[in-house]
């Protein structure tokens, strides 16, 4: 599912009251929201539903397939959701 259907899903759930266009502002205001949050705290957790964490990857080093050139991969930080019990 894409945030456009995610709007389209939100606006039908509101009744009509919500058109998608302001269902896609708010699900942005909701991600830029969120994306900050992590930031500061490194994680999010909402009760029933699941936690966003920040995790970051060590470096390591690989070979190329190809031409069996070593390159090294840099640390890099990814963001991790668990779902909570109650959500599987």
């Amino acid at each position: 599912m894409n945030k456009r259907e995610l709007a389209k899903v939100y606006s039908e759930m509101s009744n009509g009251e919500i058109s998608e266009r302001k269902a896609l502002k708010e699900i942005d205001i909701f991600l830029e929201t969120v994306q900050e949050a992590l930031q500061k705290s490194r994680s999010l957790i909402f009760m029933n539903i699941g936690i966003f964490e920040i995790k970051e990857r060590k470096p390591r080093i690989i070979s190329n397939p190809v031409t069996r050139e070593l390159m090294k991969i840099y640390p890099k930080k990814t963001v991790k959701f668990r779902m909570s019990k109650k959500m599987k």
